[in-house]
């Protein structure tokens, strides 16, 4: 197995085996919206040395295989790609949300008096839902359609200011997720005051992990192919 090099990017290093992803989960390392930060700058942040780091993550490599059998989307079509996004991630979302929602409820509605925390963490829940929500149905509204058509070689349309937009809110939802696993305790199941809330533990963070994933394949994948597309076509307009 190849040495990692710790001037690589986590974004680049994820796109190249993505099963890095899940190690990265495992030591809490963003990859999808700060994914622009190299290693060497991750480990400073962590006060490690760059190497040592890269060493750790080979080893936890070589024991999972490094995750090769996982799909790499960059070789995927934009259509396929688009798909994915909508039936695993989004659906997702659409599934797991109201049902996070009705733990949040019962949770606080049991023991917020005693533990405050619980009703901040609905609040912000509550916020990141919504704009979670909204955000999904504009890509499915506009920005999907226009890949699919872009794709099956429509007129290429004015719409990089949008993958800025759409990055501004995915690095928004990265700050709501840290917000949340600070007010859920990292999601520690040692912590759960009763069963239903050890669930609601276990079913935020596995948000956490889909989101992560879902802003990863966007950021680092979709919007990267987009601009190299309609930059092209802009060359030859």
């Amino acid at each position: 197995m190849t040495a990692i090099d710790p001037e690589r990017t986590l974004a680049e290093l994820v796109l190249e085996r993505p099963g890095r992803a899940r190690i990265f989960e495992e030591l809490e390392l963003d990859y999808c919206c700060g994914g622009q930060s190299s290693l060497t700058e991750v480990a400073a942040h962590r006060g490690l040395a760059p190497l040592t780091l890269a060493a750790a993550l080979e080893a936890v490599e070589r024991a999972n295989d490094g995750g090769s059998s996982e799909r790499d989307w960059r070789s995927a079509p934009l259509t396929e790609l688009c798909d994915h996004i909508v039936d695993v991630h989004h659906a997702f979302l659409r599934r797991e949300l109201p049902q996070i929602d009705q733990l949040l409820t019962k949770v606080v509605d049991r023991h917020g008096v005693t533990v405050p925390e619980l009703g901040q963490l609905q609040v912000r829940f509550g916020e990141l839902r919504a704009d979670l929500t909204d955000h999904i149905d504009h890509e499915e509204a506009g920005l999907f359609p226009f890949c699919r058509s872009l794709e099956e070689g429509g007129e290429a349309e004015i719409i990089l200011p949008q993958l800025g937009m759409h990055e501004s809110a995915h690095a928004a939802v990265g700050q709501a997720l840290v917000s949340l696993r600070e007010l859920a305790g990292g999601y520690a199941p040692e912590q759960a005051l009763c069963t239903t809330h050890r669930v609601l533990l276990g079913s935020l963070q596995e948000l956490e992990r889909d989101l992560h994933q879902h802003i990863h394949e966007e950021n680092n994948v979709l919007f990267p192919q987009l601009r190299e597309r309609l930059g092209e076509v802009g060359a030859t307009a």
